[in-house]
């Protein structure tokens, strides 16, 4: 995983992008586009609320595994 440097990095980008998305479905929702774009939003926002609970438990971990660490 080179891209973020942490699991928590990882979780909030995650989360934000989910709220992001989220958002715009409300956003179609409330104009009158469908329960679909409820049920997405609804899923959406569950999901960023989840990665949320991820990065606040994964704070301060690594993606470094313990043989990793241990050769350095």
């Amino acid at each position: 995983m080179a891209f973020y440097s942490s699991p928590e990095e990882m979780y909030l980008a995650r989360a934000k992008r989910f709220k992001k998305d989220a958002d715009m479905h409300w956003a179609k929702a409330l104009n009158g586009e469908g329960d679909y774009h409820y049920g997405k939003a609804k899923k959406f926002y569950k999901e960023a609320k989840l990665n949320r609970e991820k990065a606040e438990k994964a704070k301060g971990l690594s993606f470094k595994t313990a043989k990793k660490a241990e050769r350095r």
